[in-house]
């Protein structure tokens, strides 16, 4: 009689035909076969892990093996009776119902319960050796395994298995472990429990890379749970045969799917990466020049003016530290998904050449786009759609689980070679999100290059901390770019980065003092900061004016309409941008041809053509002719990253690192007085032959003394809740009016040490707001630190409940937003997506919103119904989609090209 385990499913298919079910042996064995494979092959650089905690260069067939071997352990929870009862079969060569057993927690945490709870017990599965050292080895990697569906399983306490299991389930368990130490121990020649096994230094670094060894097992578990590759057996043979004819071979073309690593380019010159760069900037020649040290990790910290090439000096650094062998990809995180676009569009042009003519690297945007690199999704990516058997509790199965992962384009960037997307990303990697383990694996060898981190807030800072102290003490390094750094700032991410590279708590000595622009390095030699200079034509001044009425700026935008310019306000609220940009179609009666609105709210097809259009109209290669009389009203997604530049400006107050910015989209290039771009001259400096650059100021009037009501005033009512700390906006006008000019780089550490320095004192009137808002910076910044996983802990849950589906975590604190995806019926009532892309379409129908603004104003919006909704969302493998619908016509809606999402 075969044993037991051969009773019990692992896959199935539920209609009338008893055999569409694959054995659970067979299912696990098609896993850790996988995972053979791969650490074999050394895919996702995954040998080098298991030579981390002990195995030696020669010891790649044993790693792989005992890899394999936990894998085959993977799926035990589903010899609980509870869970076979979900397949409904009246088939006798499987386990009987036992009415008495429920299905109350998943079938991976029940895995951890019976390890823990019954086969730890049993000595007949305990090899030689066997004792209470590796019995604690054991435990870190079952909750690896266990823990395969993105998630490390739930606490024992949780977990209903006494409910869930048999005495049959039990000992059938115990059978199989026995058949899979035959299996792998004498049928394989697996060696028993290596010396290193016990030793506690292994086991404390095996908890310290269990995070990456659970990315390759939730691979591992996608390629051996698709049907295609391994289709339903449920003949019974003996384990050894069904691995050697079966698994095995099977898992090698399961692994054929996967990504080959492209080869690195060698480094040549900067010509061969940038052609259009005749002559590199001070901060490029740095790039070009400096000696890199012979250890990883490098921090570099690169701060000077917008136009100084900072992204073209990081291109050359990573294309360097690739060359050494030192990084193998990128990911380029950014603050907004608009920034994430332009940079995108620029490192297409160049990502091919830092590999060798023929490699294939793959460059993912972290959103939708029209334009993706198909190779990364077509391996262990693809859909299968194949109907599987849905598991009830909450549960799905791995097929839809693993379509949910990739259909979302904002998760794919960091198993790719080259990324670009949002900084919240790779934060996500260190706080407790399903998938993280992915995220951390992909952030492996890679180089992070962050654009604009003065952007975030505490909370943010605080993540960005944790994320570059864990990246360099994996060995990873990393580059900030910045125009506007606040001093203490640059001393957190520094000292960060230190504690995970020299895995000490002494703090950096920096020099304050320092002029900008400024080159701070950070490697095992130490700390150097370097001032440097910057390219003449991008030394500027920027006088400052002001107005404190919308009138005034209406009259200033009139009149730059009749002299044929291109004036830009940029408005602190969408609200307040869209109404802007309806008084503006009143009062002037603007062609539509010659306006703009640019804000967050707008789908994503849509959105795209509007940041196309911006370019078109204010991009470097724009001229006269197409800049000639057009308005562009914005908000804060045109200050960062786009290459803009226009002849006029007015912004809202905002804090004076956002002014810089802003300013710095304030005549970028050289023109002549049309607006024409000038050529460059080699032997004479090209002069801008238009009024020299203002940057308008809408504030309120000044006030020596301001009240706590200083923003009362309707205009500013927006401004005060997108900037709560009004002490700062008042600071930035002081330290403006005072200076009369946005002069850079000479005057950027004065400009921002006014507003930001630590011991600043505000007005009086100002002082409670100002330490409310630092409260609230602190309190922050603890919420994010109890966000965070204890890597160091190892691949489990700890006492709080971050994990739970009804907890909501958020990589931004301050905002909660939701996803609405735009649709409408057509002629024949059925649901069509907004956009007419056809690859993304959906998610091209894609806007944000704040949730608190969907609360409160969802009742007068159509909605898709609840039955049609929960199938549309299966089909977009988007279980938490909302999807609204628009009416075909002219008549009233809640979005339009035009406005975008503009309900109140």
């Amino acid at each position: 009689m075969a044993e037991s385990f051969y009773q019990y499913w692992g896959k199935c298919r539920q209609n009338t035909d008893n055999s569409s079910y694959h054995l659970l042996a067979y299912h696990n064995l098609d896993v850790a076969a996988c995972g053979y494979q791969i650490v074999k092959h050394n895919y996702f650089n995954s040998f080098e892990l298991f030579e981390k905690i002990g195995f030696s260069s020669n010891d790649k067939q044993q790693a792989a093996l005992w890899f394999a071997y936990f894998l085959a352990w993977h799926d035990i929870g589903k010899f609980a009776n509870g869970f076979q009862k979900l397949f409904k079969h009246n088939n006798p060569q499987l386990v009987a119902t036992d009415p008495s057993k429920e299905y109350l927690s998943r079938h991976d945490s029940l895995g951890w319960w019976l390890w823990r709870e019954s086969l730890s017990l049993k000595p007949e599965i305990q090899l030689d050796k066997y004792d209470i050292k590796i019995k604690n080895l054991y435990n870190i990697w079952l909750l690896i395994m266990t823990g395969h569906h993105g998630k490390p399983p739930k606490l024992l306490k949780d977990i209903k298995g006494k409910l869930a299991f048999n005495q049959q389930d039990k000992e059938s368990a115990s059978d199989y472990i026995q058949a899979i130490n035959q299996l792998f121990i004498k049928d394989n020649k697996l060696q028993h429990y290596p010396e290193f096994f016990i030793d506690e230094t292994h086991q404390e670094k095996l908890n310290q890379i269990s995070w990456l060894i659970a990315g390759l097992t939730v691979i591992s578990d996608w390629l051996g749970s698709n049907e295609q590759l391994f289709s339903f057996n449920w003949q019974v043979m003996p384990l050894s045969e069904y691995w050697q004819n079966h698994a095995i071979i099977q898992a090698e073309n399961a692994i054929a799917t996967l990504p080959k690593l492209s080869s690195v380019a060698q480094f040549k010159n900067i010509k061969n990466l940038f052609p259009f760069i005749e002559k590199p900037t001070p901060l490029q020649e740095y790039a070009l020049s400096c000696q890199l040290s012979d250890k990883n990790p490098e921090l570099f910290i690169m701060e000077d003016v917008t136009g100084a090439g900072k992204t073209e000096a990081s291109m050359i650094l990573a294309s360097r530290l690739m060359s050494a062998q030192k990084v193998q990809g990128i990911y380029i995180g950014l603050p907004t998904m608009a920034t994430a676009n332009a940079i995108y569009q620029r490192t297409a042009n160049v990502y091919e050449k830092l590999y060798q003519t023929g490699s294939h690297p793959s460059l993912v945007l972290t959103h939708g786009a029209s334009y993706m690199n198909p190779n990364f999704t077509q391996s262990i990516l693809t859909n299968d759609h194949i109907s599987q058997q849905k598991y009830s509790n909450g549960e799905q199965s791995v097929s839809a689980e693993c379509n949910e992962w990739f259909v979302d384009t904002r998760k794919k960037a960091l198993l790719a070679e080259v990324g670009v997307g949002t900084l919240d990303q790779v934060l996500m990697a260190i706080m407790p999100f399903k998938h993280q383990s992915l995220r951390l694996l992909g952030l492996r060898h890679k180089l992070l290059i962050l654009d604009e981190v003065h952007a975030y807030d505490s909370y943010m800072v605080k993540l960005l901390e944790v994320l570059l102290n864990y990246h360099a003490s994996q060995g990873g390094s990393a580059i900030i770019l910045t125009a506007t750094l606040p001093g203490f700032l640059r001393e957190k991410l520094l000292n960060a980065f230190n504690k995970g590279l020299t895995n000490n708590q002494q703090t950096l000595s920096l020099n304050h003092s320092l002029p900008f622009p400024l080159i701070t390095r950070l490697n095992y030699h130490g700390l150097t900061e370097q001032p440097i200079d910057t390219r003449e034509e991008v030394k500027r001044q920027v006088k400052i004016a002001w107005i404190e009425d919308i009138e005034t700026g209406i009259t200033k935008i009139q009149q730059s309409i009749e002299q044929g310019k291109i004036i830009c306000w940029i408005k602190n609220s969408v609200a307040d941008a869209i109404e802007l940009y309806q008084q503006l179609q009143l009062t002037l009666n603007i062609d539509t041809d010659h306006i703009l609105l640019f804000h967050s709210r707008f789908a994503f097809c849509d959105r795209l053509e509007i940041e196309e259009k911006a370019l078109t109209w204010a991009g470097k290669s724009s001229n006269s002719e197409i800049r000639q009389a057009k308005v562009i009203i914005a908000t804060q997604v045109i200050e960062q990253s786009l290459d803009l530049d226009f002849d006029e400006m007015i912004s809202d107050i905002a804090p004076i690192d956002l002014l810089i910015q802003r300013a710095g989209r304030l005549q970028r290039h050289v023109r002549d007085k049309h607006g024409n771009i000038k050529p460059d001259n080699k032997e004479n400096q090209s002069k801008d032959e238009r009024d020299p650059p203002v940057l308008t100021v809408f504030a309120p009037p000044w006030q020596d003394e301001p009240q706590k009501d200083w923003l009362d005033n309707p205009a500013f009512r927006n401004t005060s809740y997108v900037y709560p700390n009004h002490a700062y906006l008042w600071l930035t006008q002081k330290i403006l009016l005072k200076q009369e000019y946005i002069k850079m780089p000479q005057e950027a550490r004065l400009l921002i040490d006014s507003v930001y320095a630590e011991d600043i004192e505000p007005p009086s009137g100002l002082l409670e707001v100002y330490y409310k808002e630092k409260g609230k910076s602190l309190s922050h910044s603890s919420i994010a630190k109890q966000s965070v996983l204890d890597i160091n802990s190892g691949y489990r849950r700890g006492s709080d409940s971050y994990w739970d589906e009804d907890v909501k975590l958020s990589t931004r604190l301050s905002k909660d937003n939701i996803d609405l995806y735009l649709a409408y019926y057509n002629e024949e009532h059925e649901i069509i997506p907004y956009s007419v892309n056809s690859e993304y379409a959906w998610e091209q129908s894609r806007v944000s919103i704040s949730l608190s603004k969907w609360e409160r104003i969802k009742k007068s919006i159509k909605q898709l119904d609840d039955i049609s909704l929960e199938k549309k969302r299966q089909q977009l493998h988007r279980p938490q989609a909302i999807i609204v619908l628009l009416e075909k016509g002219d008549g009233p809606s809640f979005y339009s090209k035009s406005l975008g999402f503009h309900a109140n």
